[in-house]
């Protein structure tokens, strides 16, 4: 079915993500203007050559497993929620987030974070590549994990997530693929002793930055729901996928969240790394709500009939 006439431009990424990718940049540029970060080299090319990667995957994850339209939806959203979330927290909190929070979620520091977080959604898109076979694929997706672990050891939280996601959609012999790609990124960790300080903390952290983020933030509730309808969305569509984007989300609020606080806001750039996949369960949950057939078929068609 054709897409219709208003909605034609959704076909194709290369006819809305570039314009999109602006509308992110002009937004930076006034956050930066506004708030204090840091101008060097590096926050240039993060921001230049990195945003671009990360619009780019999150639009090609989200349309691999439900159309072009869920695809767009989940760029939009990628650019809009960081910049929305402001005025959702408390004016006590505020500040901190404008200045310490969301510069890292947007590349404007030196931290590992960002970085990290762009190689790992370009391993996810990789990893879900895979889960239709095919070992290059693999490989690749352990490469680029290799590589987020290299710069932050946190990366290696990834890790699981793929293996969850490879077994269940019944392609073990591709986890030998993964590994020999992973294995350099492991070298270089255990070599550094980065690892050393990724661990899990405990369960009344955990509860406690739950508390503080119900204090500081619009809903608790909120929070916690979407993903947890994004995840139930995507089992619709690929057991397979639901555990790869789910389990990358879950490992980092189990092994980080109950390790860090939200009152000294290190709860938040320990997550960012699984942001892109909080996005990607959220924007999800339209594959909830029943529709139509042509509906579906126009707005949430698959980009491919071979199951994931």
């Amino acid at each position: 079915m054709r897409f219709p006439k208003g909605l034609r431009a959704f076909r194709s990424p290369w006819a809305f993500l570039p314009g999109l990718q602006v509308v992110q940049w002009a937004a930076i540029l006034v956050h930066a203007h506004r708030h204090s970060n840091q101008s060097t080299a590096f926050v240039w090319i993060a921001a230049l050559v990195g945003l671009p990667i990360a619009l780019f995957c999150i639009y090609r994850i989200a349309s691999d497993i439900g159309g072009r339209g869920l695809g767009a939806l989940a760029a939009f959203a990628w650019v809009v929620v960081p910049f929305a979330m402001v005025p959702l927290f408390d004016p006590r909190y505020r500040y901190q987030y404008q200045n310490q929070i969301l510069p890292r979620a947007l590349g404007l520091t030196e931290s590992g974070e960002f970085p990290t977080m762009v190689v790992l959604l370009v391993a996810c898109l990789f990893a879900l590549k895979a889960l239709r076979g095919g070992r290059p694929r693999a490989l690749l997706a352990g490469l680029a994990t290799g590589v987020a672990a290299m710069i932050d050891a946190r990366g290696l939280l990834f890790v699981p997530a793929v293996l969850l996601a490879l077994v269940a959609a019944r392609r073990p012999r591709l986890l030998i693929a993964f590994g020999v790609g992973l294995a350099p990124g492991i070298v270089v960790v255990l070599t550094r002793h980065t690892g050393d300080a990724v661990g899990f903390g405990t369960w009344e952290q955990l509860h406690q930055n739950g508390i503080f983020v119900r204090e500081f933030f619009y809903s608790l509730r909120v929070l916690e729901w979407l993903p947890i309808a994004g995840f139930l969305a995507v089992v619709r569509r690929s057991i397979p996928a639901a555990l790869l984007m789910g389990g990358w989300f879950l490992m980092f609020l189990l092994i980080e969240g109950s390790s860090s606080a939200v009152t000294d806001y290190t709860f938040w750039p320990a997550m960012l790394p699984s942001f892109p996949a909080y996005v990607l369960l959220a924007a999800a949950i339209p594959l909830l709500v029943p529709a139509p057939r042509a509906f579906r078929e126009v707005f949430f068609a698959r980009a491919s009939r071979r199951p994931l």
